[in-house]
């Protein structure tokens, strides 16, 4: 019995030290290698598409009296859109050690919208006022650091959208609407994380501030009984989205260990 155990023992020592007598050879072994990974390379050219869910706080003001409005009354409104936006991006990376620095265009459409009605006065209590962020686009610099198969960074740049203000009458008067359709500028700020999933495809989950600069702008009325100028002060946006994000990197596949020997 004491020997078939002694046996037994010295058959896994054995087995234990091959593999570090061998790497104290100089002579490397099929295990080790079977258990390296190379780490994930942030560097190259992205595509990918986010989808997520976004919402805002805006408003309009009717800088003069309108047919929607009572003279020298209340003139202005809240309105806070929010919905699901889905959309595409391509982002340029260039790691450095740790650092990786980059460039991402994004586009969405968006889904966001609000409606209120009869804000402005009770006797025009079933006027009905939408906006509706149609979508919005983004411009950033990128700032990450990568732990191995995972980068996290910041990022902020420019950003712009459109905007459609629809205001629509109810009873009594109705059948009078004004529409803008407005392209609204302004800046963006937020960061993310990301995980190399494979070699050219990364996961990940982005926040997304985005701040549109509001605008005065001006057409007609239609339907009847009115004709009257429309015009509309839109409030500055103040848009938060966050999104889950698949990107894949179009360069090659980078080379095996072996070939770079």
């Amino acid at each position: 019995m004491r020997s078939t155990r002694a046996r037994a023992l010295l058959q896994l020592a054995a087995l234990v030290m091959t593999p570090a007598a061998a790497l104290a050879d100089g002579t490397a072994s099929a295990w080790p290698d079977r258990l390296t990974f190379a780490p994930a390379n942030w560097s190259g050219l992205f595509v990918g598409m986010q989808g997520g869910g976004a919402r805002s706080d805006t408003g309009w003001t009717f800088p003069v009296d309108s047919y929607f409005t009572l003279e020298d009354g209340n003139r202005s409104m809240a309105s806070q859109p929010s919905g699901g936006i889905v959309g595409g991006h391509i982002t340029l990376n260039h790691q450095i050690g740790a650092f990786v620095i980059g460039a991402e265009l994004a586009l969405n459409g968006s889904f966001m919208d609000a409606q209120r009605i009869g804000p402005f006065t009770t006797l025009f209590a079933n006027d009905r006022f939408e906006t509706e962020i149609e979508n919005y686009g983004l411009l950033t610099a990128r700032l990450g650091y990568a732990i191995g198969d995972l980068l996290l960074y910041v990022d902020g740049g420019y950003a712009a959208g459109h905007v459609a203000l629809t205001a629509v009458s109810g009873p009594p008067g109705a059948g009078v609407i004004g529409e803008i359709n407005q392209r609204l500028n302004g800046w963006t700020a937020g960061g993310g994380a990301e995980w190399m999933l494979a070699q050219n495809v990364a996961l990940g989950i982005q926040y997304d501030f985005v701040r549109l600069s509001g605008e005065t702008s001006s057409t007609q009325t239609t339907g009847t009984p009115s004709t009257d100028p429309f015009i509309i002060s839109s409030h500055d946006i103040d848009l938060h989205a966050v999104t889950a994000r698949l990107s894949i990197k179009l360069d090659r596949p980078d080379a095996p260990a072996e070939a770079l020997k």
